[in-house]
This record gives structure tokens, C-alpha cells and sequence, in this order.
């Protein structure tokens, strides 16, 4: 080689390098191996194991720590990590939900660690100290009866999927999550009501349906029927209508497009998503006057507190009626 082109400078990995290497790879698996074990022990809704976990991960990629190892101060650090640090896919920082939920996740995690025999039950969690960020209190974002009117008119027609989508919407306007209403056999409409097992908390529920909501449900199947479906109480209650997914249950992400993309577009009604539904049926339901204890028995709401924001959004729009 020339001096303008000198060869490259080679440097030998010692033993103990390749040692330290090879460790902190066992401990990042066994670290790993910890989430998986603690997500399989745990009863967590689908979501919230799929975001518990990266959480879980995140924190596994930022320190080099076992979980053993791990100190309060750690805690700490990594949530000012978290704050000044880590963006959203957008490029902005995280909201103080997300910073909670990372939190949430590690205290959940520690906790499981702890009762399975990982740690001492008389120790100090490391995530004893952490505190969560304030938040303020949202108020509901129900959908006006002018937007419904709009939702309803958009999905008009006698095509197979305009049925699916008019019964669709008639769920989701009792309430339901998306992931519930992706999980309904045909079984669980018993011609009334709805009766299923929530998948966030595995509560049994029932859900009275208005009489325009199983005439929905009922033209929707007949028409099924009339294509020769042999229909069973295992079947999909609602099935894809997209190519790649023809006549297989219509799934969580199929829910969210339904939503967000096709009935957004044809209404221009903003971040329409199913959850706004479910803050509709809530709203309605306190201003029919019924008791709070129903009412969150209908919406699966375990907390009193979560479900206030609904007679206050309320009792706000009266108001609002009142003085403009």
C-alpha cells in the first residue's frame, strides 16, 4: 500500500471483551425471557400486552442493567429519558400518557417480579418512588346527532358490505370496543341483546339493543343467509368485505379503516375513530338519567371517577346550550 492509501488499522477483540460480549447478550435474553414469562402470567387485554411489552423492551434497550440490578434512581432516569429524549413517529415528544404508560408497565412488571419469587417480598420496588405525570381531564368526545345522521347516510345502499356496515355501526353506537366488536360470534346476539366476555378485563357483559339496532343486525345476517353461509353460533358476526381478506372475521385493523378512513373521508368528520362511539353511547346514557352504576355496567367502565367525565361533558354542553 502507498501512503495515500495506508491499509486500515486492525484491532484484536481481547477474551475478556468477547466475554463481557457474550454476557450482556445472556442478559439482555434472560431479561427478555423475564417480559415474556410476566406477559404470559398475565391477564392484560391484547393491546395492552402488545404495548406493555414494548414499553418493557424499550427500557431493556436503554439500560444494561438486570432486572435485579435495577434501582429507584434508575426508574428516574430513564423517565426523564423518556421525556427529553424519546419521540413519537411524528418527531415530537411524548404526551404524559405515554410517558404513563411506560411507567404503568414497569410497575405492573415489578410487581409480577416481586410475587414470583424474583425478589424478595420484603424489598423496595425500584418503581416504588416514580410518580406519574399529571394529566389533565379530558372531556368525552362524543360525535353530535347531526355527525350520526351524517355516519348513517354515508353508508346507504343494499351492496353486502353497506348491510355489514350499517349493522356494524349499530354496535359500535352501544358502546362497544373495537376489539369486543371484532370478537362477536354470531352466537353472542341473541336476538335482543349482546352477551360476551370484555377482553380488557374479562367481565361478562350484556348489552341491551335498540329495536333499529337488531333490525340492522337482522337484515345484515339474512342477506348472508341468502348467499347459501350456513351460519352457526361460532360463526363471525361481521365478516371482510376486503379482497385479501374476503369472508374472514372482519378483524381490529379492519375496524379502525372502517372508521377512520372510509367513514372520515365520506363524512369530514375528524379523528372519527370507534372509541368515539363508545364516548356517544356514554354521554346518551347520562342524558337518559340513568343511574351511573348501569350505566358502567352497559360500558364496561370499572372507575366511578373515569366515568364522571361523562356526566360532566354533559352537564358542560347544557351550559353551553344555555348561554350561546
Amino acid at each position: 500500500m502507498t501512503a495515500e492509501h495506508p491499509l486500515p488499522t486492525i484491532r484484536l477483540i481481547t477474551g475478556t471483551e468477547k466475554a463481557k460480549a457474550r454476557d450482556l447478550t445472556q442478559q439482555n435474553d434472560l431479561r427478555l425471557e423475564r417480559v415474556r414469562e410476566y406477559l404470559q402470567a398475565s391477564n392484560l387485554a391484547p393491546n395492552t400486552q402488545k404495548s406493555y411489552r414494548l414499553e418493557l423492551e424499550r427500557f431493556v434497550q436503554w439500560s444494561d442493567k438486570a432486572w435485579l440490578d435495577v434501582t429507584a434512581r434508575d426508574i428516574a432516569r430513564f423517565k426523564q429519558h423518556l421525556k427529553d429524549e424519546c419521540r413519537t413517529r411524528q418527531g415530537k415528544h411524548l404526551s404524559p400518557a405515554a410517558i404513563n404508560q411506560a411507567i404503568t408497565a414497569l410497575k405492573s412488571f415489578y410487581k409480577w417480579f416481586q410475587l414470583s419469587g424474583y425478589l424478595d417480598l420484603t424489598a423496595v420496588l425500584p418503581t416504588a418512588a416514580v410518580r406519574f405525570e399529571k394529566l389533565g381531564e379530558p372531556l368525552p368526545r362524543h360525535l353530535s346527532s347531526e355527525q350520526m345522521e351524517a355516519i348513517f347516510q354515508a353508508v346507504d345502499g343494499e351492496k353486502d358490505i353497506n348491510l355489514r356496515d350499517r349493522a356494524l355501526l349499530a354496535v359500535l353506537s352501544h358502546g362497544l370496543r373495537a376489539e369486543d366488536v371484532s370478537a362477536l360470534n354470531v352466537g353472542n346476539f341473541d336476538g335482543t341483546r349482546l352477551r360476551f366476555v370484555r377482553k380488557k378485563d374479562k367481565s361478562e357483559a350484556l348489552v341491551p339493543l335498540r329495536s333499529a339496532a337488531r333490525d340492522q343486525i337482522y337484515a345484515y345476517l339474512e342477506r348472508r343467509r341468502s348467499h347459501r353461509e350456513v351460519l352457526t353460533e361460532k360463526s363471525p358476526l361481521f365478516l371482510s368485505y376486503d379482497p385479501r381478506r374476503l369472508g374472514q372475521r372482519l378483524g381490529y385493523q379492519g375496524i379502525y379503516y372502517f372508521t377512520r378512513i372510509r367513514l372520515a373521508e365520506a363524512t369530514g368528520i375528524q379523528d372519527l375513530t370507534p372509541h368515539r362511539f363508545r364516548h356517544t353511547y356514554a354521554t346518551e346514557l347520562v342524558a337518559l338519567g340513568i343511574d351511573s352504576l348501569l350505566a358502567r355496567s352497559l360500558t364496561g367502565h370499572k372507575s366511578e371517577r373515569v366515568f364522571e367525565r361523562y356526566i360532566k361533558g354533559k352537564q358542560l354542553s347544557v351550559a353551553e346550550d344555555a348561554f350561546f
